[in-house]
């Protein structure tokens, strides 16, 4: 599959990362260890991956972080196959045409068997973007990478990512994980560094926006 395919254990959950294709996009798979019932968040790429990852568990939901093509090509597929109800926040609905199943709020609890996941609003790059919170584990989309935020296309947008982040990523215990849309992982410490480098250096400058980079 990909170089940072991993599979984590914890007491009553077990969390799959898989990284698919040319733009090395995650999907996760959120497992309850005792009624064997799963999430799937995001689709990218490949249905089959994707389903062949979620042998031996009972797909409940399917979740997105946002909808942007490269997050949801796999998703009609998966969705067919699956016939797991599709959950995502009102703005992507509406900006990307796309009708879930049940539409998910900032602060909702979303329960599988016996683990729920939070949902957190994090508006920035897209209006919808939703990160999901277990305790010391945070799917965050396309919210933050390591190194820097994700892809803004104006200053306001830059402006909303940066508050989503200072109000709702950083604001994590530090030792939280940090499981992005894209790539590798990270930690809420490691991106409180890099932020604060980004504030010292009087940043974000008037007009910045696109794919930029925390250390500039």
């Amino acid at each position: 599959m990909g170089q940072f395919d991993q599979t984590v254990e914890l007491p009553g959950l077990v969390l799959r990362k898989l990284n698919l294709g040319p733009y090395s996009n995650n999907v996760y798979i959120f497992t309850c260890k005792q009624s064997l019932e799963s999430v799937v968040i995001d689709t990218s790429q490949s249905a089959d991956l994707i389903l062949a990852a979620c042998k031996g568990t009972h797909p409940k939901y399917i979740l997105q972080t946002h909808c942007h093509g490269d997050h949801v090509d796999a998703l009609a597929e998966v969705r067919k196959r699956t016939g797991a109800p599709l959950g995502l926040h009102p703005e992507d609905a509406k900006e990307f045409g796309i009708r879930p199943d049940f539409e998910i709020q900032d602060g909702q609890q979303i329960s599988f068997g016996k683990v729920s996941l939070r949902a957190i609003h994090t508006p920035g790059h897209c209006r919808g973007m939703l990160m999901y919170h277990y305790p010391g584990h945070c799917v965050c989309g396309d919210t933050i990478f390591p190194g820097g935020p994700g892809k803004t296309w104006n200053h306001a947008q830059l402006l909303a990512s940066i508050e989503s982040i200072e109000r709702k990523v950083l604001t994590l215990p530090d030792d939280t994980i940090l499981y992005p849309g894209h790539g590798a992982n990270s930690t809420v410490a490691e991106s409180k560094k890099e932020f604060a480098q980004f504030k010292a250096a009087g940043r974000p400058r008037a007009g910045e926006f696109g794919d930029i980079t925390w250390a500039g």
